[in-house]
């Protein structure tokens, strides 16, 4: 069985670019760092390669996938669709508690001043909203298809406009989801896949 604890936080370091695209990855300091020996580390990175976030090359190397953007334009065109499912079937089989939980952590969201920690929130968030249509196999297909065009922050400017509507596009959601408003919320989710990919564009034109 693959260590989760590892798995989870050599992810995490490549989604949130702790881990740049083309770096080299050495199973040895990596064993070294987590306190294991070598195997767990590499059944990790097998994982990982398979959810195409790394890449190994027998006799070679291990480096962190690079960003393909012909890859994450059919990633982004597979999420754009569940993204709008996820929102419709939400809108329909949302809890109280659930919706409760929406509200605290949008809370947190607008107080949040730290870049890294907002992706982080954001992540969270379109987690729960996904999660809440109760069904497994559609969250966690969104939150893989999210693991790889995540990283698109990396060429994002540092105050950009897509970071500063996170909040009104959240509190938007909520009222629709708690009206059980099945449209609206499905557009709202939409709409902010779409405000996420035109930031990027704006952002790798201006350079």
């Amino acid at each position: 069985m693959v260590n989760k604890e590892i798995y989870k936080e050599l992810k995490k370091r490549i989604v949130y670019l702790d881990y740049k695209p083309k770096q080299v990855l050495n199973i040895k300091e990596l064993a070294k760092e987590f306190g294991v020996s070598p195997m767990p580390v590499r059944e990790v990175l097998i994982l990982l390669e398979s959810e195409k976030l790394i890449h190994i090359i027998p006799n070679n190397g291990i480096y962190v996938n690079d960003i393909s953007f012909q890859e994450l334009k059919d990633v982004f065109e597979v999420r754009l669709f569940l993204a709008g499912l996820s929102g419709r079937l939400a809108a329909e089989r949302i809890t109280p508690e659930e919706l409760n939980k929406l509200k605290e952590l949008l809370e947190k969201i607008k107080q949040e001043k730290d870049r890294k920690k907002l992706i982080q929130l954001d992540a969270e968030f379109h987690d729960l909203v996904n999660y809440s249509t109760k069904n497994q196999t559609l969250a966690e297909t969104l939150k893989r298809l999210r693991n790889q065009i995540g990283r698109l922050w990396f060429f994002a400017k540092e105050n950009d406009a897509y970071s500063q509507k996170i909040p009104e596009d959240f509190e938007e959601l909520i009222k629709a989801l708690g009206n059980k408003k099945q449209n609206k919320s499905e557009q709202i989710m939409k709409d902010h896949a779409i405000h996420f990919i035109n930031q990027i564009k704006m952002s790798l034109y201006a350079e």
